[in-house]
């Protein structure tokens, strides 16, 4: 059975700090992508007040600097949600194609994108046919790469994968379809149009950029003095 063609780790996101798979990576203010697990370290040795690991930037704003719940305040720290979803997108199509359907070990060669499984030819077939998988979308492995997948993951409910997500979950961080927005996520405090969120944070991203703009002309300032 041969391996999953997927992009190769040295292709995909690493944490700038330990090197490792960007697991929860986390945008700080200066706009550098840090997995979580090494911010709270880098705070509990550097203390609230520490800046960034890289630029040395703070990451935390004065008004928390009090508080010493550093799991609490990194975690309310904006996730970036695209490098998570392409690592776990690798992660899925990582290993051996075999189909997740049969008992035994046959050589999957689709993928089926609803179901989120690995699946071999006479799977396929009966996908099908059956008339709640009829309407599936079925990939070729050797074709699929983790950016496709990790694009359409991003784009379906996380509880109906057959239904398009519509609005995103602030408070459960999720992105969900209309109905799970009316039901399971009606006394959430914030649910908000997936455009409307998509257009706030490019705005975050926009400030943050400029303020590390704005740095790096006063370091050079202070260089050239």
């Amino acid at each position: 059975m041969a391996a999953a063609s997927v992009t190769s780790s040295s292709e995909l996101p690493e944490c700038p700090v330990c090197h490792d798979g960007n697991q929860e990576p986390k945008i700080l203010p200066c706009t550098h992508l840090v997995c979580k697990k090494c911010v709270v370290s880098w705070l509990h040795k550097a203390g609230v007040q520490g800046g960034c690991p890289l630029c040395r930037a703070p990451i935390l704003p004065p008004t928390s600097r009090g508080q010493r719940d550093l799991d609490t305040l990194v975690n309310d720290l904006p996730t970036d949600l695209a490098t998570m979803a392409l690592m776990d997108s690798h992660n899925t199509l990582s290993g051996q194609h075999v189909c997740m359907i049969c008992e035994d070990n046959t050589a999957a060669t689709s993928f089926c994108l609803q179901c989120d499984i690995k699946i071999c030819k006479d799977c396929v077939k009966t996908h099908k046919k059956v008339p709640g998988t009829r309407k599936h979308v079925i990939e070729d492995l050797d074709k699929l790469s983790p950016q496709r997948l990790a694009e359409i993951n991003r784009a379906c409910c996380n509880v109906h994968d057959d239904e398009p997500a519509k609005v995103y979950c602030s408070t459960h961080q999720e992105l969900i379809c209309m109905l799970c927005a009316t039901t399971n996520h009606r006394s959430c405090v914030e649910v908000k149009a997936i455009t409307d969120v998509a257009t706030e944070k490019r705005r975050e991203l926009e400030q943050q950029a400029q303020r590390l703009r704005a740095m790096e002309t006063a370091l050079a300032a202070q260089v050239w003095v």
